[in-house]
């Protein structure tokens, strides 16, 4: 009988130390160079803008979510317009951009940078029509 309660603590030893390790790992996060990062608690964001580095969160309670921080490029298509002398003119515009406010970004557009590029586009179409229309020679 002794030597089946030895085993028995060391399993549960193994089995404490195993579950100590996983719950470290699941509270430690790490955001590379290119990223930055915004900490939920419950869906509320608590922290954003988190810098490169290893950080520190509750496991079950906080999640987080990462987002690029490099330059971004959307490349439209090229679209025709009529200048002030009835000649057409094709227009070819791109734009760069990057997130520097990511509450602001993931309040704006829910994190998507597919919808971010949609807004983004949307507004220099609205943009390149308004100037299309105020002679462009």
């Amino acid at each position: 009988m002794a030597g089946s309660t030895l085993p028995m603590s060391r399993n549960t030893v193994l089995g404490a130390m195993g579950a100590l390790v996983a719950v470290l790992a699941m509270s430690l996060f790490t955001v590379n160079e290119t990223q930055t990062a915004i900490r939920f608690q419950l869906g509320e964001i608590v922290q954003d803008n988190y810098k490169p580095g290893l950080h520190w969160k509750w496991p079950l309670i906080n999640n987080v979510r990462k987002f690029d921080r490099r330059l971004q490029t959307l490349d439209t298509d090229p679209e025709r317009f009529l200048t002030a002398e009835k000649k057409n003119v094709i227009v070819d515009s791109f734009a760069m951009w990057r997130i520097e406010d990511v509450r602001k970004f993931y309040t704006t557009v829910g994190g998507d940078p597919t919808q971010a590029n949609v807004r983004l586009d949307q507004t220099q179409r609205v943009q390149q029509t308004q100037h299309s229309g105020s002679g462009v020679r």
